[in-house]
């Protein structure tokens, strides 16, 4: 295995070097590979070959070629390019090239883009871990599975027909329990929908403990809305009471009963009104606390 030929195309202070060589391209890039071969470039120049710091050599092996420097001592082929490096052929168009080797080696491993049309490469901004939700973090496209608030313009769904799917939110506050929808067997295609209607201001709903494992919720054919005050303070000095609430109206539902009472009375009726009810009693109940609900 040895050098075969070696020629100088000269131009403009960089000159490339031409070598053929029955060598590998592993063979060529060996250290002192100049040195071991200069009986063989003696023999091929007739007297011998003078290197110059700005030589490029290309070099024709029996595996390929490389693009090469020569090493500061003229004595090694430092390589830049292998053929190797640009994969060779076949290659497929718009195929991504990786690194196959630590020496800077290209090739196509068949990683492609998913709509070659598209500019943008999309990057992970950090490890991630698996079955977390992915989602953009910069305006440049880089996705993270990191905490962040996530939005999607369309729906969102858990499972599909046949397969069980629950949304589930935690607390701030850790081993706190969490909040689960779950959809059960409806007996049939049938879909169950929660929705809000028109509000007059922001709203938080509180789900109380109802003491047990299981319960169900109240439900109307109509929209109902319900309060509930316990305690509500009660003057005395005759046998109807008036009792202030903005949201008791004239069509209002008003059940009620003494929780405390100065002196020993029994509701007979309560009148609703726009912002207030009437509780007629058996006698006046004097100084006490009143129990209600008001539905409508």
């Amino acid at each position: 295995m040895a050098i075969t030929g070696i020629t100088r195309d000269y131009g403009d202070n960089v000159a490339i070097v031409r070598i053929n060589t029955t060598n590998t391209l592993a063979e060529a890039s060996a250290a002192s590979y100049i040195t071991a071969q200069e009986a063989n470039i003696i023999d091929v120049t007739n007297g011998g070959f003078t290197w110059l710091a700005t030589d490029m050599t290309l070099v024709q092996a029996s595996d390929g070629w490389m693009f090469a420097n020569i090493s500061s001592d003229f004595t090694t082929l430092v390589p830049m390019v292998f053929s190797t490096d640009v994969a060779g052929t076949p290659v497929v168009v718009n195929d991504f090239a990786i690194f196959g080797a630590t020496d800077g080696q290209l090739k196509d491993s068949g990683f492609s883009p998913s709509d070659g049309t598209k500019s943008k490469v999309v990057m992970a901004g950090s490890a991630v871990q698996v079955g977390y939700l992915a989602h953009f973090v910069d305006v440049n496209g880089t996705i993270d599975d990191t905490a962040g608030n996530v939005i999607n313009a369309g729906n969102i769904q858990a499972g599909l027909s046949g397969t069980a799917g629950t949304l589930i939110s935690f607390p701030g506050t850790a081993a706190n329990g969490s909040f689960i929808l779950a959809a059960v067997n409806a007996g049939g295609a049938f879909n169950t929908t929660l929705s809000n209607g028109v509000m007059g201001q922001s709203t938080v709903y509180t789900l109380p403990d109802i003491g047990a494992a299981t319960g169900g919720v109240v439900v109307s054919t109509a929209a109902v809305r319900m309060k509930s005050v316990a305690g509500a303070a009660a003057a005395g000095g005759a046998a109807a009471q008036s009792f202030t609430d903005a949201f008791c109206t004239s069509g209002s539902n008003v059940v009620g009963n003494w929780n405390t009472q100065a002196n020993a009375a029994s509701v007979l009726k309560i009148v609703p009104g726009n912002g207030s009810f009437v509780v007629t009693s058996s006698a006046d109940a004097g100084v006490g606390t009143f129990n209600y609900i008001i539905t409508k």
